[in-house]
Formats: C-alpha cells, structure tokens, sequence
C-alpha cells in the first residue's frame, strides 16, 4: 500500500510518532528566552548548583552518558516533555535552553543538541545526552563516552569538531602504576614502526586511560588504532 504525504502526517498526528529523523542529525540552533525557574539556583543531594543565566562562550570536557525509555514522556526542568529521539540534553549548570555541539573525543563524531534539562547528577559525568544523539555520538552500546561540549551562541557560526581533538583510548587501567606499566611496552613496541606514535595516560575520575593522539582525520585515527592494537597484542601473545 503507498501512503500519501497527507496520509503519514495524519498517522504521525494521530499516534504520535515522533521517530522520523532529519538527515542532518542536528538540533536547529534559534535564539530562545531563558526559562524563569529552570535557570534559579537549586540543590541537588546536598550540592547547591548554579546555572549560568547568559549564553556565552563555554568549554568543557569530559564523560557524557546518555537517558532512554525509562524517561520518555517525563517533564524536563524546562517544563517540556522528554523525547529520546529529538535532539536535546541535561546539563547541570548551563542556561535553558541553550544550544551546545557534543563531539566524541574518540571517534571525532559530533552533533548539536538542545539544552533543556538538568543533570546528570554523577560525579563522573558533564553531560546527558538523548538516546538519539548517543547514538549520532556512536556510543550507545558503551552507555559513556569522553566528549567535548561548546555552548553556541545564536547568530554566530556554531562550533565544528576539530580534528585535533580525535584520540584513541588503547585501554584502561585501575592504577596509573599498571597503565604506566602498559605505556612503557606499548612504546617500546610501536617506536620501530613506520608510525609516530604520541601515547599518554590520562586520570578520568577513577580510571587511567591510556591514549594515543591527537590525529588529523578520523580516517588516520582508524588506521593507527588497527595498527596499534594488532602490534601490542602481537607482542603481549609473543611475551
């Protein structure tokens, strides 16, 4: 059966279906009044918090988790209705609404979403983004991700990802003594290769990544994470 334009707009209306997704994967950036109340200071477990009542320029780094069906359909701080397949996301602080480019820090994947909500309420965590950015994030299955969020401001160009940004997380560790440990072979393992490997360990809350980066492509990125990988564990099967 072939439905009409006019057709699927009345089922949408009708049984609200708010599934379909535009090819940009992009929340649209406008300019918006800030919300009264969601943007007043307010307490958290304890934590007093408050939120930035201008839109700026801001930077932050970190883990950003993602929130599904468990939520949908529940009221947001700004007074809207959760949707996991729109494009939007809770921050703690950051103004409602506002608008800020999400990028995977390790796969150099990014997209542009809404803020109107607050949260997460982790220690570990800046950012909770909706299933559907999570997954135009790529990181739905690992539930986290490292992730660079910049606030843009209506009317100016919004922030792209840089590809200087892009690194390869090789493998994490409890201690910083065992991912030291993992370092210092994986450099006596990689120097001799054609690559240039530039390798570090980084303290992300409670554990010690062990990263190589950054590159100046995804598709360079991919190529020395094949590389790498096959390479170390070449050498740990040997040893």
């Amino acid at each position: 059966m072939t439905l009409t334009r006019k057709t699927l707009f009345l089922l949408t209306a009708a049984f609200g279906i708010h599934s379909f997704q535009t090819a940009s994967a992009d929340a649209v950036v406008k300019a918006e009044k800030l919300h009264a109340s969601a943007n007043r200071s307010y307490k958290v477990a304890g934590k007093r918090y408050t939120p930035i009542n201008q839109i700026a320029a801001f930077t932050q780094t970190g883990n950003a988790s993602w929130y599904g069906g468990r939520f949908h359909g529940r009221k947001t701080s700004g007074g809207e209705r959760y949707d996991m397949n729109a494009f939007t996301a809770a921050h703690k602080t950051l103004p409602i609404p506002s608008y800020v480019r999400v990028t995977n820090t390790r796969n150099g994947k990014s997209v542009v979403v809404r803020i109107n909500d607050r949260g997460p309420f982790h220690s570990n965590r800046i950012i909770d983004v909706s299933k559907a950015a999570a997954q135009q994030l790529g990181f739905v299955s690992q539930g986290t991700a490292h992730v660079k969020i910049e606030q843009i401001v209506p009317g100016k160009s919004a922030p792209v990802a840089e590809n200087k940004d892009i690194f390869i997380d090789l493998k994490s560790f409890g201690t910083e003594r065992e991912a030291q440990a993992y370092l210092n072979h994986a450099v006596q393992n990689l120097t001799s290769s054609t690559s240039n490997p530039n390798l570090s360990v980084e303290k992300r809350h409670y554990e010690y990544v062990v990263k190589m980066g950054p590159f100046s492509s995804q598709e360079r990125a991919a190529e020395a994470e094949a590389q790498a990988r096959g390479m170390i564990q070449t050498a740990l099967t040997a040893g």
